[in-house]
This record gives structure tokens, sequence and C-alpha cells, in this order.
């Protein structure tokens, strides 16, 4: 766990506490992340790789929610889909169409848009901001569930995951009878670099056990 001080400690729940720093100007330069609970694939079996919790790889997945809709499972949906499972960043459409021309894949921009929305509707990516070049995403496929902090001034993208949020939604879902699909919450303001006081926060009050 990488410690940044009371004001990343949302709270006693928080399993790990993942920064991302991303400027949303410059797309073409995402940074590095690491992602501890997914272990590394081979970028030639990322298709077929069943993650923990899963009963299918994202190749099947893919395509029979493609067959359902009548589609058919093209060379250049495949090489899509095997693009966005071998990024672990934020990522524009824009953005990856340029890193598939660039390894040889071959794929309409019109075909990438319309795969995105695809794959996120299978639960294979999710839409996690809009920036001044439209939509960003990151596929989730393998990976805990996370949560994110945009700071309005520098546009650092600060990942989080925290039991107690997840709890308490779970408890709200289950109070008005209300079978959740998927959830996504973004919290805007200023990091703590940015922040016009740029004091940080008192440490939270332990729970009582």
């Amino acid at each position: 766990m990488v410690d940044f001080g009371p004001a990343a400690r949302l709270d006693s729940c928080i399993a790990s506490f993942k920064v991302k720093v991303m400027s949303l100007e410059a797309p073409d330069k995402p940074t590095s992340v690491s992602s501890p609970e997914k272990p590394a694939v081979a970028e030639d079996d990322v298709l077929h790789y069943i993650a923990p919790g899963y009963t299918d790889a994202p190749e099947t997945i893919f395509k029979k929610s493609l067959e359902r809709r009548g589609l058919k499972y093209t060379s250049e949906r495949r090489e899509i889909l095997k693009a966005v499972l071998s990024t672990h960043e934020h990522f524009d459409a824009d953005w990856l169409f340029m890193e598939m021309r660039k390894v040889g894949a071959k794929a309409s921009k019109a075909t990438i848009y319309r795969s995105l929305v695809l794959l996120c509707e299978v639960g294979i990516l999710r839409e996690v901001f809009h920036g001044p070049h439209g939509a960003y995403y990151e596929h989730v496929y393998g990976h805990e569930h996370h949560e994110h902090m945009i700071c309005l001034n520098c546009n650092k993208v600060i990942e989080f995951i925290s039991r107690k949020l997840e709890n308490l939604q779970d408890d709200a879902c289950r109070a008005m009878g209300f079978h959740s699909v998927r959830h996504h919450l973004q919290v805007f303001g200023y990091c703590a670099d940015c922040h016009p006081c740029r004091a940080a926060f008192p440490p939270l009050p332990k729970e009582e056990k």
C-alpha cells in the first residue's frame, strides 16, 4: 500500500491506493500504473485468459455478445479487443487508433468507436470520464472495482478502492430492493498539490470495533 498522507486516507477499509497521473491535454502519453490484482498475461493470451471470478475469457464474452446482436466477430474487432486488453491506461478512441497503427493492426475509427461502446455494455471496458477529446475508457475485466478522483486543475486521476463505499452501496440497494448491475463513482475537486490551502486534512477518527 502506498501512503500519500492523511489526505489520501479515505477510511480504514481502503485496500489499496493507486495514483495515475495523466494529463487530459496529452492523451498520447499515458503513464504506467501497477495492477497487483491481476497477474501478468502474455500479449497473445489476453484474449483467452480467464480471470478469477469469471467463467469465460474476454474473447468468448465478446463473441457471445456480438452473436446476440446478429453481428460478426471480425478480424478488426479481434484486434480492437486485443489492443484494449493489452493496455492498463486510461485511453480514448483516437489514442487506441494510433497505437493499433503502430503495431500494424488495422481497424477503422468507426469500427473502434462502435466496438468500444459494445465492450462497455458487456463489462470488459467502462467509460471513466469525458475530456476535451471525448470519452476516456479503461479495461476492467479481471481488475478489482475502483473509483476515481479527478483534479479540476491539473487533471490528475486518482484511482482508489474503498470497502466501506462498496458496503454502503450494497446496503442502499438491498434497502430499496434495487438490483445493481454496475456503478461508477467520480469525485471532482482539487488534489493535494492544487488545493488553494494546500493543507493536509486531519486524520480520520478510528472506527469503533
